[in-house]
């Protein structure tokens, strides 16, 4: 599908007012002190002779951003948009003159009566377009001026908005690595416990479940409440003590109070999925310790646990530094992650501005 032109002026409604206020306080600034005298003194004649010269005015805006401006931003410096910018300059000028002849000679003179040039006896026609330069040449500059600072705006616009679409479309990625990296691990365990007929594999598939539908209704939101968030933990380590046959050593406190604190969802899961797959959870001298603390604005999380002495796979996986990417993604200048290893053990501290 094609897309459909942008619009020249798509601020148009703002460029409206500018003039109807730049037109007012012209007549008005007029009928107080009128430089010439005007046959048929009625106001409507003032607001016509306004409009009339402020359409000339606009022509000197608009002409210069088009025709002056429009090249040095559409192409790559050079000889040949200077060209192009010289002759729209002088493409400007004539344009601007000749709508200014044009209603001074033809609409002002014989429609309404007004002579602007009727006790000036150095008029000639170099006069006329010198005059037509020198008096509008300020509206030139600010309509080049115009076009640079709308172009700069537009250009920052975009580039956020390109931000903005690549940040979106990287978490949302990374948020698609989560689950099934989760996925694995947890199935595995589930199918363990149905291999070897356990009574416990209904109540896991159950867990599961649960689990499953947080994971796609709730956590497809860029933020869920930490409550749920917090839910879902206990969900997993539920299924993790059905999966270990009751033999998980975990120290597990949430202090604080949830008051409607928000969070990003599946942030802390990968802390704590790291600890249980590659921790030791089986001895009792050295538990699991997960301890959360809580403010109406701020999470302290830490998480620690014993390496057991032989790894399956590099620590951390998919999941670790999954994680920090959407800690720089989602709490810029807003979090402080350490994490601590040693070869016997295993330490994650994070600090969130909720």
């Amino acid at each position: 599908m094609m897309a459909g032109r942008p619009r020249l002026f798509p601020e148009w409604p703002v460029h409206l007012l500018v003039w109807a206020l730049l037109l007012v306080k012209n007549v008005v600034a007029t009928l107080d002190a009128p430089s010439h005298p005007v046959p048929k003194t009625a106001v409507l004649t003032y607001w016509l002779l306004g409009l009339g010269y402020l359409l000339i005015t606009a022509t000197a805006f608009y002409a210069s951003a088009w025709l002056v401006a429009r090249p040095l931003l559409t192409r790559a410096w050079g000889w040949r948009p200077l060209s192009w910018m010289a002759g729209g300059l002088l493409l400007a000028l004539l344009l601007i003159t000749g709508v200014r002849y044009g209603l001074e000679f033809h609409v002002f003179k014989p429609l309404l009566g007004f002579d602007n040039y009727g006790q000036n006896t150095a008029f000639t026609a170099q006069w006329y377009v010198e005059n037509s330069v020198r008096y509008y040449f300020d509206y030139v500059l600010y309509g080049v001026l115009y076009a640079f600072v709308r172009h700069h705006l537009l250009a920052e616009q975009r580039r956020r908005e390109t931000q903005q679409a690549n940040t979106s479309a990287e978490l949302t990625f990374l948020r698609s690595q989560l689950n099934p990296h989760f996925l694995f691990n947890t199935i595995n365990d589930v199918y363990a416990l149905v291999y070897q007929k356990s009574d416990a594999a209904p109540g896991a598939l159950l867990k599961l479940s649960e689990l499953l539908r947080y994971m796609l209704h709730e956590a497809r939101h860029d933020r869920v409440p930490l409550s749920r968030e917090l839910d879902y933990l206990d969900g997993l380590m539920e299924l993790q003590r059905l999966g270990a046959k009751g033999n998980l050593h975990l120290d597990y406190q949430v202090r604080g109070t949830l008051n409607g604190q928000t969070i990003a969802p599946l942030l802390l899961v990968s802390f704590v999925e790291n600890a249980f797959k590659h921790g030791v959870l089986s001895d009792a001298a050295r538990p699991v310790t997960l301890h959360l603390d809580l403010t109406a604005t701020a999470l302290d999380f830490c998480l620690h646990n014993a390496k057991q002495a032989q790894q399956k796979d590099q620590l951390g996986g998919i999941g670790l530094p999954n994680v920090r990417r959407r800690l720089a993604l989602l709490y810029p200048a807003r979090h402080t992650l350490t994490v601590t290893e040693s070869p016997a053990d295993f330490q994650v501290t994070l600090h969130l501005d909720l």
